[in-house]
């Protein structure tokens, strides 16, 4: 029944993404462009991430006018949380605006002027497409191509939420997203490892040291106690170095309704801690829980740990079948330009990852963003 139980929960998050593309989107989702500048400074980064949240702008008041029942139906939906998607949209505005004054005054200047401290209705510009020069077409097409199946992609968890918990709302203040990080730092994790001896985990770990890149890795406990019995403890604490180790639960079920989700985190809690030892051995480590679903009285636990539950705000989707690892690493742009900041989703147990990863971090390397390091988090 338990089993059941945990595949409804997960078609109902994740149906729309096998029948109708990313989310809800009605078409293949395979078209991608380039930004057409070179990505070389601080300034160049501020241009083009001004430029995504324009016409990420036009596409969400295309949604924040609809209905209720057609917003709905949009997402693939009976009915919605209108409440939570409220919620959803004005802290996404305010979100856009933060990140608006974020930009130099000479970016805010370049390719279509804006001034400074604009409100929303300022930067909603009638015509968009017309005011970039031609040679911006195809990108402005996929650009645009990609917000309307992010926005929406968006919408249904938030219309989802809090019947089925994500990553789209806080649910306490134990919650992080990413959204409140300094301006261009930004926070790699990976879930779901790890793999066998000599796997993918190794093999992205190794790719971190070529880049001198650190990041999160949140483990399932019967993957982390697999690889222990296989290995050692020193093999262990050697695999992850400079990186730090938390937990994703025992097992990779939505632990919203999991009845044993608290087996889940102690038991996972204790098999790193015996790994890698803290000062304070009752002390919970960071958690992300599976689909980022959780429930009151798990965060009522983490608060009397003073601890915390890691969500994102930067969704890879490494995992899907139906992207590719560029198709992945343009997504990896894009809302890294979008957000300015925040936390980046990936998954050790698969290959992209192990790609996508250098070519981000090419792309952005003369840009001055920070990659943080994991363990001053």
């Amino acid at each position: 029944m338990k089993k059941r139980v945990n595949y409804i929960y997960f078609m109902l998050l994740f149906m729309p993404l096998f029948f109708f593309g990313a989310n809800g989107a009605n078409f293949p989702i395979t078209k991608t462009e380039p930004w057409p500048l070179k990505m070389e400074s601080p300034l160049s980064f501020d241009i083009a991430s001004k430029c995504e949240m324009l016409v990420f702008i036009e596409v969400f008041n295309s949604y924040d006018s609809l209905s209720a029942s057609v917003l709905a139906e949009s997402v693939a939906l009976k009915s919605i949380h209108t409440k939570s998607v409220t919620q959803w949209k004005e802290a996404t505005k305010t979100r856009i605006l933060v990140n608006f004054n974020q930009l130099s005054d000479t970016a805010l200047k370049e390719l279509i002027p804006l001034k400074k401290n604009s409100n929303w209705n300022a930067l909603s510009l009638e015509g968009l497409e017309q005011q970039f020069p031609s040679k911006f077409n195809a990108w402005y097409a996929a650009t645009k191509f990609f917000y309307e199946d992010y926005v929406k992609e968006q919408i249904r968890l938030a219309a989802l939420f809090p019947r089925i918990t994500s990553e789209i709302l806080q649910f306490s203040e134990t919650d992080i997203q990413g959204h409140n990080f300094t301006d261009r730092h930004y926070l790699l994790t990976f879930d779901d490892g790890p793999t066998a001896v000599n796997g993918n985990t190794d093999k992205l770990i190794q790719v971190l040291d070529r880049y001198n890149l650190s990041g999160m890795f949140f483990v399932l406990g019967d993957n982390f106690e697999k690889r222990l019995k296989a290995s050692s403890i020193q093999a262990l604490q050697e695999l992850y170095g400079e990186n730090s180790v938390f937990s994703h639960g025992k097992v990779h079920k939505a632990h919203q309704k999991y009845a044993e989700w608290r087996s889940s985190i102690d038991d996972t809690n204790t098999l790193i801690q015996n790994v890698f030892p803290t000062e304070n051995k009752n002390a919970l480590v960071y958690f992300r829980p599976p689909y980022g679903q959780r429930n009151t009285d798990m965060v009522a636990y983490f608060t009397q740990k003073n601890s915390k539950i890691i969500l994102w705000n930067i969704d890879s989707r490494d995992w899907s079948a139906k992207l590719n690892v560029q198709q992945v690493a343009q997504r990896e742009i894009k809302l890294m330009l979008l957000w300015r900041k925040g936390i980046l989703l990936f998954h050790d147990i698969h290959t992209k990852v192990q790609e996508v990863l250098p070519i981000v971090h090419e792309y952005f390397k003369d840009t001055e963003i920070t990659w943080m390091k994991s363990r001053d988090f």
